[in-house]
């Protein structure tokens, strides 16, 4: 049950305030632990902008409280479009009111990255591309901005693509690639043409912290033996060096390259490789989830066929480790952990992967199924919460912590993000076509002793 204040019009944007009632999901340990509708729902999103496409947690102003950054990319404003949403916290939470838009142009909001307090101010840096964007040497190849937190973030420095259409910021990550102790700002850009003969092969752009300054970047671009990339990256140390490394998907494919003072070597160190379809458009480092001392790796298979069905999806937990390694993850082996096959019903399973931690600490896999069905909406799109205990002991997947989406056609976990502050811990999951393509973005509590609890504060 939900309770719907009316819609208000600001300035010209539509807004919709939107408030919930408290929920409880406590199941029994035998029973199928399956999240009811979602406690609180976002509190201002924009007509027709696909609010919810990209969205991160950070702390913008220094007030302990993490605040999320949500991308809005078709958000129309005087000829142009793009919009980041901004929803600050307070020591209770987040209210209404508490939101600041930054307006952009060619898609901004396409994607969104933290890249953590870059001056000790307690103000977290971020980035947000705009994969339409123009730059000052190519039209709509595609830009990146880093802004520095505050309640109106500034502008640190705007990158940009190489060529026009190069989609330049269509997935970004951030990690400590060359030991330096400053996040590093990764970008893909999938359309990229390095050569005639990979033509739209894509490219992977490394600039280092803190300047991100292009004359210092490092570009991976396609080959012949590694091309697709540009759709999906992950950063984190997963030969526990302390260093950490670049996870790239490509065609049929991740690759890593090991970071450190050498970085990037001249070809991956690192292969997983699997026939399914989509292997690698999600990646993430996640824990060690076999206690080996390196952290390990899940890889989503989105479009995997399962039983003849096309676009169920597949999840992998592969297992880091160190030196040159090959690892084919269709094969059973020891380094392939687990595997998850999606439910007939949970299309494109594993389209979004992200680890977590929920309240007491504990590690959380966050899977989503974008496509998958609901009750009894098509299309509503689902987030599974894997627990450790889940992975190991292989928990049936209709026996997983489960967040459906209540409405029709709202894709639920195209992002999803921890958001934690001195009100506690949440899950944010965008749904970016919510509502005829308006979006919103959900919060749910996580709370996890044997089961999950979803409550409004």
């Amino acid at each position: 049950m939900r309770t719907r204040n009316a819609a208000i019009t600001i300035a010209i944007l539509l807004l919709l305030v939107v408030s919930g009632t408290a929920y409880h999901a406590l199941a029994t340990a035998a029973s199928k632990r399956t999240m009811p509708e979602p406690a609180l729902l976002s509190q201002e999103y924009l007509k027709g902008s696909m609010q919810g496409s990209s969205g991160i947690a950070l702390d913008l102003n220094s007030d302990g409280n993490e605040d999320i950054a949500v991308g809005a990319p078709y958000a129309s404003h005087k000829g142009s479009s793009g919009c980041l949403v901004l929803y600050f916290a307070n020591p209770k939470g987040f209210s209404e009111g508490r939101s600041t838009f930054i307006k952009g142009e060619g898609n901004l909001g396409w994607s969104l990255v933290a890249l953590g307090d870059m001056d000790g101010d307690g103000k977290g840096y971020f980035a947000a591309s705009a994969v339409n964007g123009s730059g000052d040497n190519a039209s709509l190849s595609g830009t990146v901005t880093v802004y520095k937190g505050g309640h109106k973030p500034r502008e640190v420095i705007v990158l940009e693509g190489e060529n026009a259409l190069d989609r330049f910021g269509f997935t970004m990550a951030s990690g400590d690639l060359n030991g330096d102790s400053k996040p590093d700002l990764i970008v893909g850009a999938p359309l990229h043409s390095p050569s005639p003969s990979l033509y739209q092969q894509g490219a992977v752009y490394v600039y280092f912290g803190p300047g991100y300054s292009p004359a210092n970047a490092v570009k991976i671009p396609a080959t012949p033996t590694l091309s697709g990339i540009g759709f999906s990256l992950a950063a984190g140390d997963i030969n526990n060096d302390n260093v950490d490394d670049l996870l790239i998907g490509a065609s049929g494919k991740v690759v890593g390259y090991y970071g450190g003072s050498s970085f990037p070597s001249p070809s991956p160190d690192v292969n997983f490789t699997s026939r399914d379809g989509g292997f690698g458009r999600s990646v993430a480092v996640i824990w060690d989830m076999d206690q080996d001392g390196f952290r390990d790796v899940a890889v989503g298979a989105y479009q995997a066929v399962i039983n003849g069905v096309s676009d169920v999806g597949r999840l992998f937990i592969l297992k880091g480790g160190s030196g040159a390694r090959t690892v084919n993850a269709d094969l059973a082996s020891p380094d392939r952990l687990a595997r998850v096959d999606g439910e007939l019903n949970s299309g494109q399973f594993a389209s979004k992967v992200a680890s977590l931690r929920d309240a007491s600490g504990n590690n959380i896999l966050a899977v989503s199924a974008v496509h998958a069905d609901g009750n009894p909406w098509l299309m509503t799109g689902k987030i599974f919460l894997f627990s450790g205990n889940d992975l190991t002991t292989g928990t049936p997947l209709a026996s997983v912590s489960a967040i459906p989406g209540e409405s029709k056609d709202m894709h639920l976990g195209t992002f999803v993000a921890a958001v934690a502050g001195k009100w506690g811990k949440w899950l944010a999951a965008g749904a970016p076509t919510d509502d005829t393509n308006t979006g919103s973005v959900r919060l749910f509590g996580l709370s996890l002793s044997g089961q999950y609890m979803i409550t409004e504060k």
